[in-house]
């Protein structure tokens, strides 16, 4: 493999280009740690070195970006994949963080259950949930085993809209409905609801 060009990116780093596809990001110290120059070959072994370097540098992101905050699996991926590592070195840095439980993609949704069941509804959650990478049969098992109920959930929803906004009107009453409609809530119980609260 030839190195093609080493293109600066910010003030700290290079863009490695391996026979003119991109491969990475390096940091100056690291290209002087290797030892590389555009238009250098390498070899097996300075490849395996710096493939080494970046798997070690990805698990160190893969943890700090676990610090703060739960991710699902395809958060953490992206978050990886967007600092440029390699495809196999992001699969490497989650797997490690995987192999210490850090991230569980079941866990996490029990955890959202926990605190956001309470304020969305039934399709708002699982929209939530897909869009972070949640496939369907996750999603399925772990609502089986919840106690969801969404009457309550809208209800105590409606009360809460009502404290904020103000009474049920008929003049307002299609706002209200479009307002829990947009949530995903079911649009009969928001009606049936809406009416049992409107003043008019």
């Amino acid at each position: 493999m030839i190195i093609t060009k080493l293109d600066k990116v910010g003030t700290k780093q290079v863009r490695l280009f391996f026979d003119e596809e991109k491969y990475c990001l390096l940091y100056y110290n690291e290209v002087r740690r290797l030892g590389f120059h555009e238009k250098d070959e390498v070899g097996q072994q300075e490849f395996e070195e710096l493939n080494k370097l970046l798997l070690h540098r990805a698990k160190l992101k893969a943890m700090s970006l676990l610090k703060y905050q739960d991710r699902t699996r395809k958060e953490l991926k992206d978050r990886l994949m967007r600092v440029e590592f390699p495809e196999f070195i992001t699969e490497g840095a989650i797997a490690y963080v995987e192999s210490f439980g850090y991230i569980n993609d079941e866990e996490y949704v029990r955890r959202y259950m926990e605190y956001k069941a309470g304020t969305k509804s039934r399709i708002q959650i699982k929209m939530d949930l897909r869009k972070k990478g949640i496939g369907t049969e996750i999603l399925e098992r772990i609502f089986d085993e919840y106690e969801y109920e969404e009457d309550d959930v809208l209800e105590e929803q409606v009360q809460k809209r009502i404290r904020q906004k103000g009474s049920v009107t008929k003049e307002n009453f299609q706002k209200y409905y479009g307002y829990f409609a947009r949530k995903g809530f079911n649009s009969v119980k928001i009606i049936d609801l809406l009416r049992k609260y409107c003043e008019d």
